[in-house]
């Protein structure tokens, strides 16, 4: 495998340039192939009108089996949405048999509220202090009621990663449907929704997919839409959309026909924008650097006595990192001042790495964090 020119990769996220921006699990850096992509339809918008419809709709299905091809699935189980929560309430809505969901206590609210909103009865599998929580727990959580298990590759609080490939196997052979959200860790740990045995899949492209805002997907295995009644319609639910029926329903049996209306071009461009960087780069570089990156990250802040909420395995540690510290609201007001961008969350802050990051980022940040928390102390690079 050849070397990657990391510089060279970091300009194209600029803002990295100019803040110490250690925050993508809040936010990403948008990449220059993303705001390129999607300048380029405002730019053509703003001066050919709606003259390029058919070859924007061209360009939005490159996008979508590009997106399969990243995701190992199908293009007509691929849906474009404005965020993930719409995904998960359709998921929600289109599994209308209230059957139980297990889920773990440490989920994002998107990932869980929609199902309360329908009437599944939730139970939430407790986890350890550092978010981690094992395959036996799981599997003796699960009783004749669960149909569903709905899980985040990448808690957002903790930056514990599950096992997708072992969940997966787990869930087939219990017989639950295995329901996904990716966007804590789409572009950096591979998603392949064929081998993990994923049935639904959700993922926003503002954080580390950085696509920026207004734009999702939503995978849903084929299998589990035939027979079944689309949860909502639009003239793009149709079989055939352009003849325009009023009066009667004739509505496909895929996923693309849940994105309803119009397709959110700007937000496809620029999704198909990043994963072609992704592609270029290499999926497991970019793992490898994040990985490379957490564990710098690690090391810093034990040498400087810094508690470290997540995991310390490395195999479930992801690009978050959680980190005590009292008054996290006061302490992350601080970094900010100084252009260092992470974020507060429950007993202390979370800091998140990326690819566009580098080591001089983490110095940075530890050698400034460790001044606020006792200026006594000189920096040290370890």
């Amino acid at each position: 495998m050849s070397q990657i020119d990391w510089q060279a990769i970091r300009k194209l996220f600029p803002a990295v340039e100019r803040y110490t921006y250690l925050n993508t699990a809040s936010g990403g850096v948008m990449s220059a192939y993303a705001a390129e992509a999607a300048r380029r339809y405002y730019d053509e918008a703003h001066t050919q009108a709606d003259v390029l419809w058919d070859e924007w709709c061209d360009r939005a299905e490159q996008v979508r089996h590009q997106t399969a091809r990243f995701l190992n699935a199908d293009p007509d189980e691929i849906a474009f949405l404005p965020n993930a929560s719409l995904g998960l309430n359709l998921a929600a809505h289109l599994f209308d048999d209230h059957g139980g969901v297990l889920t773990t206590e440490d989920e994002f609210p998107s990932d869980t509220l929609p199902w309360l909103q329908h009437n599944h009865p939730v139970r939430f599998i407790p986890t350890n202090a550092d978010g981690s929580v094992s395959l036996k727990t799981m599997a003796e959580a699960i009783d004749p009621q669960s149909r569903y298990l709905v899980t985040s590759t990448v808690q957002y609080r903790t930056g514990f990663r599950i096992d997708l490939e072992a969940l997966g196997r787990l869930c087939h052979s219990r017989g639950l449907t295995f329901i996904v959200d990716a966007t804590q860790g789409i572009g950096v740990f591979p998603i392949d929704v064929r081998r993990q045995q994923i049935d639904v899949l959700v993922f926003s492209g503002y954080k580390w997919a950085t696509a920026g805002y207004g734009i999702a997907v939503l995978y849903i295995r084929k299998e589990h839409l035939a027979g079944r009644a689309l949860p909502m319609a639009g003239w793009r639910s149709a079989r055939e959309p352009y003849v325009l029926r009023n009066d009667r329903l004739d509505l496909a049996a895929h996923t693309t026909a849940l994105e309803l209306g119009h397709p959110l071009f700007p937000g496809i461009f620029a999704l198909g924008g990043a994963l072609r960087l992704f592609e270029e780069i290499g999926r497991e570089r970019i793992e490898a650097r994040v990985q490379t990156l957490t564990a710098y990250l690690h090391r810093r802040l034990d040498e400087h006595g810094v508690t470290i909420l997540s995991t310390k395995n490395p195999a479930h540690q992801s690009g978050i990192t959680m980190l005590r510290v009292e008054h996290p609201k006061q302490v992350v007001d601080e970094l900010k001042a100084q252009d260092i961008f992470v974020a507060a969350r429950g007993q202390g802050i979370r800091v998140s790495v990326h690819c566009y990051n580098n080591h001089e980022d983490v110095d940075r940040f530890v050698e400034t964090l460790v001044m606020f928390l006792d200026p006594s102390k000189t920096s040290s690079k370890g």
